[in-house]
C-alpha cells in the first residue's frame, strides 16, 4: 500500500485535514462535557435540520474509535484528494456520510463517527486501485483483509453486546464507495462496455441513496430492527413534557411508538402527557398498554387503577351507572383488593337494583378498609398527574 504523506503537509489536503480536525475538535468537546446535541443524528434531520446526516460523523465514542478513523481518513483521503481534487472529494465525503448515516438510522438508532466515510473511501479506492493506473497500489491485499476482518469483527461485537457498532453504516458506506468508483471508472471493462457499467452503477448508487432516505423516514417503522428505535423521538417528547408543551410531547411519544410500539415507558409517558391535559380516557388507554407490556411495574399499574377508577366515579356522579359498573369492574380485574373501587361499585349496583351485589362488594370493601363504613356515599380523588418522564 502506498505510504500516506506526512501530516506536516496537511495544507495540501484541506478536505481530508479539515474533516479530521473537525472530528477531533467535536470529540474533545463532547468528552469535556460540552453539548453537541445539535450535531448528532435524530429525527430532526428530516424536520429541517439535514446537517445532522453529515455532522453525526464528527463525534466519536472514545479515543480508539477516533484514532482508527482519523488514521484511515488521512491514509485514504489524501491519495483520493490528490487524484480528484478537494471539491470532488468533499462531495464524495458528504455522500458517504449522509448515505451511511441515513441507512444506519433507518435500520437501528443512528450512529456516530467517520466509519461510514472511511469505508466509503475504502470501497472507492478498492475499485480505483484496479481500474486507475494512477492509484495502483492504493489498496493492497493486506488492507482489504484488514477492512473485511474489521467489518465482521464489529458485527460480532455488536451481536454479543460487547461493543455497539454502526455496522449498517460500514456496509452501506463501502457499497456507496464501490458504486461511486464504478461510476467514475466503468470498472475493468473494455471501452465499449464502460458506459453501460457506469450507467448501471449510477442507477444502483441512486437506488441506495433513495432507499436509505426512505428507510430513515416513511419506511422506518417497517425496516427498523432496534428495540429502542424510537428513543430519539421519546427524548424529544420528554423535553417537550418538561417544557409543559403537552401537545408536542404527545406528538413525539406517538411518533416514537410507531417505531417502538413495545416500549412500556413511552406508553406510560404518553399517558402522563394526556393526563396533564385532562384527557383521562386517552391516558387510561396509554397506561393500559404500559401495564400490558410491563405487568411487574406496580407504579404504572397503580396509576392505571387510579385513573380508571376516577373515570368510573365521574360516570357514577353523572348518573351513568352502567358505565361506572363496567369501569369499576375493570379496575377490580387489575387490583382485586381496591377497597375504594369495591365500595363505590356498591352504590352503582344499588342504583341498578342489584342490592345483593351491592351488599357483597361493600362488605368486602369495609373489611379491607374499615374507615369506608363511615363514608356517606361514593367518593374518589383525582388521579396522580404530577409525575413526569
Amino acid at each position: 500500500m502506498k505510504k500516506p504523506p506526512p501530516v506536516t503537509e496537511f495544507v495540501r489536503f484541506p478536505v481530508t485535514a479539515g474533516v479530521a480536525m473537525l472530528a477531533i475538535f467535536v470529540t474533545v468537546l463532547d468528552a469535556a462535557g460540552r453539548s453537541i446535541q445539535q450535531l448528532v443524528m435524530n429525527v430532526r434531520a428530516f424536520e429541517g435540520e439535514p446537517w445532522r446526516l453529515v455532522t453525526s460523523a464528527l463525534p466519536h465514542a472514545d479515543a480508539l474509535h477516533l484514532v482508527f478513523n482519523v488514521l484511515w481518513l488521512w491514509t485514504l483521503g489524501t491519495m483520493l484528494e490528490e487524484r480528484f481534487g478537494s471539491f470532488r472529494l468533499l462531495a464524495l465525503v458528504l455522500l458517504f456520510a449522509a448515505g451511511s448515516s441515513a441507512a444506519e438510522y433507518a435500520t437501528f438508532i443512528g450512529g456516530i463517527g467517520l466509519s461510514g466515510v472511511v469505508y466509503g473511501l475504502f470501497g472507492l479506492a478498492w475499485v480505483l486501485d484496479r481500474a486507475d493506473a494512477r492509484l495502483r497500489g492504493t489498496v493492497d491485499a493486506r488492507t482489504t483483509q484488514l477492512f473485511v476482518a474489521w467489518f465482521f469483527l464489529c458485527i460480532a461485537t455488536t451481536v454479543f453486546d460487547i461493543w455497539r457498532i454502526a455496522n449498517v453504516a460500514h456496509g452501506v458506506g463501502a457499497l456507496l464507495g464501490v458504486l461511486a468508483g464504478l461510476v467514475i471508472t466503468g470498472g475493468l471493462r473494455v471501452a465499449q462496455q464502460r458506459a453501460s457499467v457506469r450507467a448501471a452503477a449510477g442507477l444502483a448508487l441512486l437506488a441506495v441513496v433513495v432507499a436509505s432516505g426512505a428507510g430513515a423516514t416513511v419506511l422506518r417503522s417497517r425496516v427498523n430492527f432496534a428495540k429502542d428505535g424510537g428513543a430519539d423521538s421519546a427524548r424529544l417528547g420528554n423535553e417537550a413534557f418538561d417544557a409543559q408543551d403537552y401537545d408536542e410531547a404527545i406528538r413525539r411519544y406517538q411518533k416514537s411508538l410507531v417505531v417502538s410500539p413495545k416500549s412500556a415507558i413511552v406508553w406510560y409517558n404518553l399517558g402522563l402527557a394526556h393526563a396533564r391535559k385532562g384527557e383521562l380516557d386517552e391516558a387510561t388507554r396509554a397506561y393500559t398498554q404500559a401495564v400490558a407490556l410491563s405487568p411487574e411495574d406496580a407504579g404504572v399499574k397503580r396509576l392505571l387503577v387510579d385513573t380508571k377508577r376516577y373515570l368510573a366515579y365521574a360516570a357514577q356522579t353523572d348518573g351513568h351507572h352502567d358505565e361506572a359498573v363496567r369501569l369499576y369492574e375493570e379496575v377490580l380485574t387489575i387490583a382485586a383488593d381496591d377497597a375504594l373501587a369495591l365500595f363505590n361499585l356498591g352504590f352503582s349496583y344499588e342504583a341498578l337494583g342489584r342490592s345483593a351485589d351491592a351488599e357483597r362488594v361493600q362488605a368486602r370493601a369495609t373489611l379491607l378498609d374499615p374507615t369506608l363504613s363511615r363514608a356517606p356515599g361514593a367518593r374518589d380523588v383525582a388521579p396522580e398527574v404530577d409525575a413526569g418522564p
